[in-house]
């Protein structure tokens, strides 16, 4: 796995950039300090745990990637926030309502000496269910998504309201926490090149054009990170390989009710993402 995500990394798996960082607030380098996971269903995981995180209306998972993350780390102080449905407004200007009751501004809970903080947001905000949702189809079916202009524009419609909310939400952790290294995790990962009856049941051609679609996702997230000074884990690349049609996937297919929710990371992917994570984490 080590192996693995030094290729990965070396390939482009994360991304760091100064560009328009205020240089009053300079990352430093992790010595054991405090760790504050936040965001939304692919941070807090959404797969079953017999945990108050997961019943108190977040569905904050026991092996969510931030839990793993703290196992390699061993923060003296770690802060899982984390909550499913959040949206980039959630993160610093309002409360959540969940099923287990309000939730405030998840930035509240980071420390000014935070020292690692992780954010997994923007999907919520981009809808993409929305955008994938249209293209399922039956086996050896084509709902033609690729040539769709309708649902073209949707996607850059969506990817556009998604970054416009996630940069102030990001220079709001930033202003909370100076001096932290603020690493972003991507989106996507869920569609490689195929798709898999009924696992993923979405034609070839269109599963490309939904992996082209995250990419485009995540380059709007990568350029809001690098006006906060922080770094980009690009989990559409550095996923290829483990999508739901492969054996060795990280993320349940679209039939799962049970495991996680469908598209979502699961236990797999959780150690995976977070071993991405812990190999961007400079020390």
């Amino acid at each position: 796995m080590v192996l693995c995500t030094a290729i990965l990394l070396a390939s482009g798996g994360f991304t760091s950039s100064r560009a328009g960082a205020d240089p009053g607030s300079t990352p430093v380098r992790y010595s054991g300090g405090p760790y504050v996971a936040l965001g939304d269903s692919r941070a807090s995981g959404s797969f079953f745990t017999p945990t108050p995180g997961y019943f108190g209306g977040c569905k904050r998972s026991a092996l969510n990637y931030p839990t793993v993350v703290a196992a390699l780390t061993l923060p003296r102080r770690f802060i899982d926030i984390s909550c499913s449905g959040a949206l980039a407004e959630h993160l610093y200007r309002v409360g959540q309502q969940t099923s287990g009751g309000y939730k405030p501004p998840q930035v509240w809970s980071v420390p000014s000496d935070a020292q690692v903080v992780t954010v997994s947001i923007g999907g919520n905000d981009m809808a993409w269910g929305r955008i994938v949702g249209p293209c399922g189809t039956s086996p050896f079916g084509d709902r033609h998504c690729r040539s769709n202009r309708g649902l073209a524009q949707l996607a850059v419609n969506r990817i556009a309201v998604m970054e416009n909310a996630v940069t102030p939400a990001l220079a709001a952790i930033r202003r909370k926490a100076p001096h932290a290294q603020i690493i972003v995790v991507g989106i996507g990962g869920f569609m490689g090149s195929h798709g898999c009856w009924p696992l993923v049941p979405i034609s070839d051609p269109d599963v490309r054009w939904l992996h082209g679609v995250f990419d485009r996702a995540n380059r709007a997230l990568a350029r809001a990170t690098a006006k906060i000074d922080g770094q980009f884990v690009d989990v559409n690349r550095a996923s290829a390989g483990h999508d739901p049609c492969g054996l060795t996937s990280w993320y349940e297919s679209s039939l799962s009710n049970r495991i996680a929710y469908p598209y979502h990371l699961n236990k797999a992917g959780s150690i995976g993402v977070a071993t991405l994570v812990n190999g961007a984490i400079r020390r």
